[in-house]
C-alpha cells in the first residue's frame, strides 16, 4: 500500500526529516503487523510512504489521522473535500494566497483562498490589504492550514476557503491575551531542544505541532515574542520565527518598545 501524507519537508530537512518520522512512525504503528518498505519525498517536498503487512488498513486510517493525506490527483477532488494545504507565495499577489494541497497529476496545481474569502473569515469583512492580513495572522509561506475545496474547474483551477474550525482557531488567537511564536522549518526534537537550550521552558506554556516542520509556541502570560525570538533564534539559525501578537495586544503598546521576558 502505498500514501502521500499532508505533510512537506523543506530541501535542508529532508536527510533528516526523514530519519526523525521514521522513528516517529515505528512508535505510532505500535504492534500492528506492517512493514514500512519506503519513505521518501516528492520533487515538491511531500511525503510518500509504502508498507504493507497484515494491519496495512489499520495502519492507513491511524496514518490518516495523524498527518493527514494528501490528494495527488486533479480528478480525485470533489467540491466540500477538506485537504491540508501549505501557503505559497505569501503577499506576492494582491488578490489571495495561494495553497499547496500536493496535487501532482496531471501537474503540480497549487489552489487559490481568494482576499474576498479571507476578508469574511479572518476579518469581518473589513477592507485590508493582504500584506497586512498575513502579518496580522502569521499567513506565511509553509504554514499549513486546514481548507474546505469550494470550487472547481475542469481546467485545474480551486477555490478554498478555511474549515469551520480553521477559522475559529485564529479567531481564539487573536482573543486570549498571549503572545505566540510561529516556528517554520524546523522538526519537532529541534524545536524542544532549543527551547531547553534557550532556558525556556518556564516561559513557554505549550508548544503546538501544525505539522511535522511548522510549530506555534504559546507564551506565559507576560511574556513577549520578541524576546523569546531573540534567545530562540540563536538555536534554531536555520528556521523562520515569526511573532504572533493579539491585534487588541498590539495596538495598546504601539509605540512602545519590545518587551523583556
Amino acid at each position: 500500500m502505498r500514501t502521500a501524507l499532508s505533510e512537506k519537508l523543506e530541501p535542508g530537512l529532508i536527510r533528516e526529516g526523514l530519519h526523525e518520522l521514521q522513528t516517529e512512525l515505528k512508535e505510532l504503528s505500535g504492534n500492528l503487523k506492517i512493514e514500512i518498505k519506503r519513505l521518501e519525498t516528492t520533487n515538491g517536498g511531500w511525503i510518500q510512504i509504502e508498507f504493507n503487512g497484515e494491519d496495512s488498513e489499520v495502519f492507513s486510517e491511524t496514518l490518516k489521522r495523524k498527518y493527514g493525506h494528501a490528494p495527488v490527483e486533479f480528478s480525485k477532488l470533489e467540491s466540500g473535500d477538506i485537504y491540508r494545504g501549505y501557503v505559497v507565495s505569501s503577499g506576492k499577489v494582491g488578490f489571495g494566497l495561494y495553497l499547496d494541497l500536493g496535487i501532482l497529476s496531471p501537474s503540480r496545481i497549487d489552489g487559490l483562498y481568494p482576499l474576498y474569502r479571507i476578508r469574511a473569515q479572518l476579518t469581518d469583512g473589513s477592507v485590508e490589504p493582504l500584506r497586512q492580513i498575513v502579518r496580522r495572522f502569521g499567513l506565511y509561506d509553509c504554514l499549513p492550514l486546514d481548507v474546505r475545496i469550494e470550487e472547481l474547474e475542469g481546467s485545474g483551477r480551486m477555490i478554498l476557503a478555511l474549515t469551520d474550525s480553521q477559522e475559529s482557531y485564529f479567531k481564539d488567537l487573536e482573543r486570549y491575551p498571549f503572545d505566540r511564536v510561529i516556528v517554520v522549518g524546523s522538526l519537532p526534537g529541534t524545536v524542544d531542544a532549543a527551547i531547553r537550550k534557550s532556558g525556556l521552558e518556564g516561559d513557554i506554556v505549550r508548544v503546538e505541532r501544525l505539522s511535522f516542520t511548522v510549530n506555534i509556541l504559546t507564551c506565559k502570560l507576560g511574556t513577549e515574542a520578541p524576546g523569546v525570538i531573540s534567545k530562540l533564534g540563536r538555536h534554531l539559525s536555520s528556521a523562520r520565527l515569526h511573532p504572533f501578537i493579539p491585534r487588541w495586544r498590539a495596538q495598546t503598546k504601539k509605540g512602545v518598545g519590545a518587551g523583556r521576558i
